[in-house]
């Protein structure tokens, strides 16, 4: 990206004036370091404690990888409300005897929800028996940010749902629209905590906690859960 960008250098040396420049990824870092190396000529080294040093103008620049994480802190307190574990029994009443797969995904293309419901409807046609055993319970967020792709993508979605429930029953997939960018936490937690499987299917995104979040709330003494995501 740096060499096709006219000011590319330029951009390159304003980063390298910090004394730390911190990334969410390895492969982000990499990128940069490969960027100053070909570009301005500059090597790096490994330094005590993880970190990696660029040589500037006399100076050492520091690189760090700091991925963004959850608050377990939150998250603990938020588990002690009465009302997450009363949502999650309400959930776990609503599919019983069935095992229930979750997502909570924003009503975009690029979310891959669409692609989800036909793999989920293909799985259902190719393994008939998990028809009375397994209900897809699925939260498509609203955000209105980009209302041509909001409502051609709820178009699909609801056309999906209406099939695969006309074909399998309606008990298979539990599908709710919400506004916002996000789903309140309380309820949120109450489904991970009623679910068996967090099915994540982007297409292409940025940073999403919701399955480091997930995996938390499933630690001891909760049921373990399982995790799919996209690549």
């Amino acid at each position: 990206i740096f060499r096709e960008l006219e000011c590319g250098d330029a951009i390159l040396e304003g980063i390298l004036n910090a004394d730390l420049i911190g990334f969410h990824t390895f492969d982000h870092a990499r990128h940069f370091l490969n960027s100053a190396k070909r570009i301005l000529g500059l090597n790096y080294e490994s330094l005590v404690g993880g970190l990696i040093g660029v040589k500037y103008h006399g100076k050492t620049v520091l690189v760090t990888m700091s991925n963004v994480s959850i608050e377990p802190t939150l998250v603990d307190s938020m588990l002690e409300l009465e009302s997450v574990s009363a949502g999650a029994d309400a959930l776990r009443k609503k599919h019983e005897g069935r095992s229930i797969i979750c997502g909570v995904d924003i009503a975009q293309h690029l979310s891959g929800i669409k692609y989800k419901f036909l793999a989920y409807e293909r799985f259902l046609t190719d393994y008939p028996v998990w028809k009375p055993k397994v209900a897809l319970v699925q939260r498509c967020l609203i955000p209105g940010s980009r209302r041509i792709d909001e409502a051609s993508t709820i178009r699909e979605l609801r056309a999906l749902v209406r099939r695969i429930q006309d074909k399998f029953g309606t008990e298979v997939i539990d599908y709710e629209e919400l506004g916002g960018t996000s789903i309140p936490m309380d309820r949120r937690l109450s489904l991970w905590l009623a679910s068996d499987v967090l099915f994540s299917t982007p297409i292409r995104e940025g940073l999403n906690l919701l399955p480091l979040e997930y995996v938390f709330v499933k630690k001891a003494p909760a049921t373990p859960g399982v995790v799919v995501a996209s690549e």
